[in-house]
């Protein structure tokens, strides 16, 4: 599960990247497929650390 973390949070990294480069560019519909991506990450993180107790 720990390996499952840190494969999120990296994902987390890079699709936060890519949104703040949509978000640069205008590009507004891969600003909004991206942050619905960023949402569904977060609750998956939000839900791993819990299953660990680490919140």
């Amino acid at each position: 599960m720990v390996e499952q973390l840190k494969a999120l949070e990296e994902r987390l990294f890079s699709v936060k990247q890519e949104y703040l480069l949509a978000k640069e560019r205008h590009e507004f519909l891969a600003q909004y497929d991206l942050y619905e991506e960023l949402k569904q990450l977060k609750r998956k993180r939000r839900e791993l650390k819990s299953k660990l107790g680490l919140m």
